[in-house]
């Protein structure tokens, strides 16, 4: 690729604070439906919306020709970092689930 196709230090900042925002916007929905806030509920949320962002950055070079020119950076990076904590929350609560009596508590504990 060459180096003027490279994305650049400030649309790595954009993907963040669209990372960011998405955050916020998956907090305040949670809350205002009645979740209860916790500050590791709150930090594992930010953190899961800005990893899953960064990794649609980094990937979105490698995938630019096989999407739609519609979605843009910014619109890969937003819908990444959304869809992707609730994809997380999803997959963990399935492992409950199914593995609920492997890694539950024994009987003298």
């Amino acid at each position: 690729m060459p180096f003027g196709n490279q994305p650049g230090f400030y649309d790595l900042i954009g993907a963040l604070i669209v990372s960011v925002f998405s955050g916020i916007i998956s907090i305040s929905r949670r809350v205002v439906n009645g979740h209860n806030a916790s500050l590791m509920w709150v930090i594992s949320e930010f953190m899961t919306a800005i990893m899953c962002g960064y990794l649609m950055y980094s990937a979105y070079p490698h995938i630019i020709d096989s999407i739609p020119t519609w979605f843009t950076l910014p619109i890969a990076v937003a819908f990444a970092a959304h869809t992707g904590g609730k994809l997380f929350q999803e997959i963990e609560n399935e492992l409950v689930r199914k593995y609920s009596s492997f890694f539950g508590r024994r009987s003298g504990d």
